[in-house]
């Protein structure tokens, strides 16, 4: 009884690492996984129009996306259509990706504050959470840290 039991339990062990991967819904609907970024450091920003924070932060994180450095990407924490998700990008000049949703195991749980960002390493690994607005030194900080 013994020798089934480890044995069912190697197998249900197998069939956990063979569930779906990270991955996400761009607002435009195309799919990707958190394997895309790998070899990248990524930033990870949840955020919501009505939010002020999460807006005045977003030309640092714009800036962040246009420069040399890490992949950003921008998740709307509220459920909104494709369409009203692409014009709330355009409406603030998002320049990163702005995913509608993400499935599957991230290497952290959806936030319960607003603004919450991530910063995940080039190996898919979570390295550091900040809840709250961004400031240019949190940036410059990240910056000296991971990806100089």
């Amino acid at each position: 009884m013994g020798k089934l039991r480890l044995l069912f339990l190697t197998a249900l062990l197998a069939l956990a690492g063979c569930g779906e991967p990270a991955s996400l819904t761009l607002a435009d609907g195309r799919q990707q996984t958190l394997n895309d970024f790998k070899g990248n450091w990524l930033v990870v920003n949840y955020f919501a129009e009505w939010c002020q924070p999460c807006l005045r932060e977003l030309p640092l994180l714009n800036e962040l996306n246009d420069r040399q450095g890490p992949k950003v990407l921008a998740v709307s924490f509220d459920a909104l259509a494709p369409e009203a998700l692409q014009a709330l990008g355009e409406r603030h000049q998002m320049t990163m990706p702005v995913a509608a949703s993400l499935s599957g195991p991230w290497p952290f749980e959806s936030p319960r504050v607003l603004p919450t960002t991530f910063v995940i390493d080039p190996d898919g690994q979570l390295a550091e959470r900040h809840q709250g607005e961004l400031k240019a030194e949190d940036i410059v900080r990240w910056r000296e840290k991971y990806w100089e």
